[in-house]
């Protein structure tokens, strides 16, 4: 029998609406349920990453099917730095995951236009920042793109199955 916590952690993202979920995210949800009187972060990316369920990945600059120039630019721009968590399942399927990174990818773009368009006009500063950022946005949509039409062709039909079994079709935001 799973312990409590393991057991509604991968209910909770196997219903999120993303594959990879900040482990902050995940025990914040969990703790507002009553669920980590006891476990604090630390002990909780413990628990995370001794469970053969899960999978948890340091930053995005550790998965394997990014190439070195773009985990690079990630980790420099320290986007969706720190542990990261999924079901291991899905480690079996790159293209699922890319798929996963290019819809955080347009969420933050869409964040950053947003702010872009309600910016202050005597804001140089602000102004050249978040034109960097909507630069970087766009380059690493490209590459991730790029990557993932590598891993489409390969295992769409094997992906489609299990995103499918798993209720992915249906998912909400959980997490």
């Amino acid at each position: 029998m799973k312990d409590p916590i393991t057991a509604r952690a991968a209910q909770m993202l196997a219903q999120a609406t993303h594959i990879l979920v900040p482990l902050e995210d995940l025990y914040n949800a969990l703790e507002d349920e009553g669920l980590m009187a006891w476990i604090d972060p630390e002990m909780f990316e413990y628990l995370m990453t001794t469970d053969e369920t899960f999978a948890v990945i340091k930053g995005l600059g550790a998965l394997e099917m990014l190439t070195p120039l773009l985990r690079a630019e990630l980790e420099m721009q320290g986007f969706w730095s720190g542990p990261l968590v999924m079901l291991r399942q899905w480690m079996a399927f790159p293209s699922l995951i890319l798929e996963d990174l290019l819809t955080h990818l347009r969420d933050m773009s869409s964040a950053l236009e947003t702010a872009w368009q309600t910016r202050s006009p005597d804001d140089p500063f602000t102004e050249a920042e978040l034109l960097n950022m909507l630069l970087m946005s766009d380059m690493l949509a490209r590459e991730i793109s790029g990557a993932l039409h590598m891993y489409v062709e390969s295992e769409e039909t094997d992906a489609q199955d299990l995103r499918s079994s798993n209720g992915a079709a249906n998912r909400r935001d959980a997490v």
